[in-house]
């Protein structure tokens, strides 16, 4: 049964009772309030997401143009394809970043290179619309809080408005509903980062844009082939900006397939290869070959860089911070789960996750059975890749939060409503949820300084000596 279904036998079931009451008191049966109800905390949601979309709009406008190498490196791509018509960051008027490779003599952004080509379009697109006035020549601070705007708010509106509706399916307590949105709007690291150009918040948008339709299939047994079309576009396209989440592409597909075979492979197939294509092509013209820049090593060598590799330690030669760390595997793990950079200690809101995603796996008649699986299947590959077959342990260099698994968002929130469920109506639970979402939502605005700098915990751990990183 699915969720739909069940909602509409719960409404079946109140009118029944209704109409009982009615009969026994002799007053004329009223019509169900279930539909009043529901249109009056979509009103709500609406409110919600214009206060979540002002809070960023006034973020991006108050923000400086970069912050850190790291979205140096992207926009340096973005205005030597739009300015200069190439993919080299030789001539640009932005700080040397270290996030670069050095091919045939010319620097590059070691970054995917598929984002930075689609805003570069955007900028010229803008530059024409404008008659020249919108550029990085004439007007670079416009342009840059624009192509903010484009790829980290409007995403987060459409991500808010979607997930609204899902939650018509999975919270039908109106106390869940809200502190769900409440959580999505301004409690996770995609609003802190929405502020600064990187690749984590597309990829983790993308990956709802792709959970969004899946549910109706899964769930909702449609099978229009428009939703098998988007749900492989966008899997595919968060895997191209977050290469882990080859995972979640992987796992959906095969699911889906399962699924609805036909429909696979006429429509989420063949739209899964245009992104993957995209980046292949985009990669070709950085590197010469069909390889992304990170897996060139060798272009890591040149004079000044900073990701040159001592031959006698293995270490980095450019760097003492935490850049060159390689921590243990069970205290990088913790700090990854429950330390400075963790999970559930600087998000806590996702401890209910956890209690969602136990007991949906647990109950074998759950229609969310399926997506707690896939919850944890990504969320463990992509925490054993981390901790276990990435060159270093890092926490992400220099970050407000573990970003790596900032993609994984969306997932952790979809699971969040079922680890409330049933619970709320204890006041001590309630008030143990509110400080979880208030140290949430600490934790994202003390973000917002800068989201290339240390996370609260990590900062108040170095000012006392207990890490020297």
């Amino acid at each position: 049964m699915n969720y739909s279904t069940q909602l509409n036998a719960q409404d079946y079931r109140q009118r029944r009772q209704d109409k009982e009451r009615s009969r026994q008191s002799n007053v004329p049966a009223q019509p169900s309030t279930r539909e009043d109800n529901l249109a009056e905390r979509k009103r709500l949601d609406f409110i919600l997401i214009a206060v979540s979309a002002g809070v960023v709009l006034g973020l991006i406008l108050l923000a400086p143009p970069y912050y850190s190498s790291n979205d140096v490196s992207r926009w340096s791509t973005i205005y030597s394809l739009a300015e200069r018509g190439t993919f080299n960051i030789d001539e640009t008027p932005f700080p040397a970043s270290i996030d670069r490779v050095q091919i045939n003599g010319h620097f590059y952004s070691d970054k995917p290179p598929l984002l930075p080509t689609l805003l570069a379009g955007e900028c010229l697109l803008l530059k024409k619309l404008s008659f020249g006035r919108l550029s990085f020549r004439n007007s670079p601070e416009s342009v840059v809080r624009i192509i903010l705007a484009s790829v980290n708010l409007v995403p987060l509106v459409i991500f808010l408005g979607l997930f609204s509706r899902l939650l018509d399916r999975l919270a039908p307590d109106p106390w869940i509903r809200a502190y769900t949105m409440v959580a999505a709007g301004l409690g996770t690291f995609l609003t802190g980062f929405s502020i600064t150009l990187n690749n984590h918040n597309i990829a983790a948008f993308s990956l709802f844009f792709a959970l969004y339709p899946a549910f109706l299939i899964w769930c909702e047994g449609q099978r229009a082939g428009w939703l098998f079309a988007v749900a492989g576009f966008f899997a595919a396209f968060a895997a191209v900006n977050e290469y882990p989440t080859g995972a979640f592409l992987v796992a959906l597909g095969a699911g889906l397939a399962w699924k609805a075979r036909r429909q696979f492979l006429i429509w989420f197939l063949p739209f899964a290869l245009l992104p993957i294509a995209g980046h292949i092509w985009t990669s070709y013209l950085v590197t010469g070959d069909l390889l992304p820049a990170p897996t060139h090593l060798d272009a890591y060598v040149f004079p000044g860089s900073y990701w040159q590799i001592a031959p006698i330690s293995g270490r980095l030669m450019g760097s003492l911070g935490i850049d060159n760390l390689y921590e243990p595997w069970p205290v990088y793990l913790f700090n990854m789960v429950a330390g400075h950079h963790g999970i559930l200690s600087l998000s806590p809101i996702f401890i209910f996750t956890l209690m969602g995603v136990w007991s949906s796996l647990r109950s074998r008649g759950s229609p969310l059975r399926a997506f707690a699986a896939l919850t944890t299947f990504v969320t463990l590959v992509l925490i054993v890749f981390y901790t276990f077959f990435f060159p270093n342990r890092v926490y992400g260099g220099m970050c407000c939060g573990l970003r790596y698994l900032f993609c994984l968002i969306p997932l952790w929130l979809l699971m969040l409503p079922e680890g409330l469920r049933g619970k709320t109506t204890h006041p001590w639970f309630r008030g143990m949820a509110l400080a979880f979402l208030l140290i949430s939502a600490t934790s994202v605005f003390y973000c917002v300084r800068n989201p290339w700098s240390r996370p609260w915990i990590h900062e108040y751990l170095h000012s006392i000596r207990w890490i020297d990183y």
